[in-house]
């Protein structure tokens, strides 16, 4: 079979399972719930989130929830009742979520400008093009904005003008996962997952690498069992870094040496949750699993929640919260992993982004157009 063959019959048979996960998902089965789980607020705003949802973060930070539609609204809810607090429409297609720092929101395009708007004035701070879409929102520490963009570039600005202090390129495969990572900044470096599998770290101002490795090692005949993309969410929790590739394994990593503290062969597509000594993983067929963040062994799994396509789980108050594509939240005990209590996030709707927490409410955009908050 020739390569060109090979590959249009793996892609037709990516995009057939794709339609298979769309068939809808049967209703959890009703239980006892420990709490009471229900909605604090939800609220209309203008323009959707498009197909990816998951990739437009909400930014939880003082009293207000920030975040941006695909029409190009720029909005700041109150997190207590949801009104209204900030508005304004700019003439962007956002791709993807936002950063914030202090009075300037940024947000990135698919056509590749990466847009810095401020809030009190609602005008465009700068504009810069860069080399690609943008997949995934900026982050902002110290003056510094580091983003990813699809053709494996990642480029760090300065935050207040948009000037490029430095760039790095990083070969991509021919066949990888739709998206990028974000990249963090932890003290002077910036750290980022690249769609190879490789981790890899750099100063901060300079630009210099300072250390890499393979979360993710290409194995297999074909192309599709060789996708080793590190596109999950990365978390830093002290001195350590953690990341997971697609197909691959979870790493957990000295951030300041790059040197391997420990690692599992837990395959995801999504980030992990981190608190205090304990790390939660959903793995690529929608088990969760609770692992002791300092060593990686294993302190449960939950296998009730398989086959539907969970997203990243956060930690919510006194438990593990993951939603599923039907739109379903669950609230899972950290010690056992038993299901406590759910929720629908949107009547009728598929899931929205990934939850954000300000300890009190979790806040979710869903796609058709809404924010909803949910608290107990």
């Amino acid at each position: 079979m020739s390569k060109i063959l090979l590959l249009s019959s793996l892609l037709i048979a990516l995009f057939l399972q794709g339609c298979a996960t769309q068939l809808p998902l049967p209703e959890p089965e009703k239980m006892d719930q420990e709490v009471f789980f229900d909605t604090s607020w939800r609220r209309g705003v203008d323009g959707s989130y498009g197909e990816y949802t998951e990739r437009f973060n909400p930014v939880v930070k003082d009293d207000g929830v920030f975040f941006v539609t695909r029409r190009g609204a720029v909005y700041k809810l109150r997190q207590s009742d949801g009104r209204r607090l900030n508005y304004f429409v700019t003439d962007y297609e956002p791709s993807a979520g936002v950063e914030l720092n202090n009075d300037l929101l940024y947000f990135g395009t698919y056509d590749a400008k990466l847009v810095a708007v401020s809030l009190s004035t609602k005008e465009v701070v700068w504009e810069r093009s860069l080399t690609s879409e943008i997949l995934s929102e900026p982050t902002y520490q110290n003056g510094f904005l580091a983003v990813q963009t699809g053709d494996g570039w990642l480029s760090v600005l300065e935050a207040n003008t948009g000037d490029t202090i430095w760039r790095a390129k990083e070969d991509i495969p021919a066949l990888t996962v739709r998206g990028t990572s974000v990249p963090v900044i932890s003290g002077n470096k910036v750290i980022a997952g690249f769609a190879d599998g490789k981790l890899k770290a750099f100063s901060l101002s300079q630009g210099k690498e300072l250390w890499s490795y393979e979360v993710g090692t290409p194995k297999g005949r074909y192309e599709i069992e060789r996708l080793t993309d590190v596109n999950g969410r990365l978390v830093v929790k002290g001195e350590t870094v953690y990341a997971v590739a697609y197909n691959g394994t979870l790493s957990a990593l000295s951030v300041e040496t790059g040197k391997l503290e420990w690692q599992r062969s837990i395959p995801s597509a999504v980030g992990v949750a981190v608190k205090d000594d304990q790390l939660v993983i959903v793995n690529q067929d929608s088990s969760v699993i609770a692992l002791n963040a300092l060593n990686g062994t294993q302190i449960w799994e939950n296998r009730e929640l398989e086959d539907r396509a969970l997203s990243e789980p956060t930690f919510f108050r006194d438990y593990i919260a993951v939603i599923d594509r039907g739109g379903f939240v669950f609230l899972l005990d950290p010690k056992s992993g038993e299901k406590k209590a759910f929720k629908l996030a949107d009547t009728n709707q598929k899931p929205g982004s990934r939850m954000v927490s300000n300890g009190k409410q979790l806040f979710i955009l869903t796609p058709d157009s809404k924010v909803t908050a949910l608290s107990y």
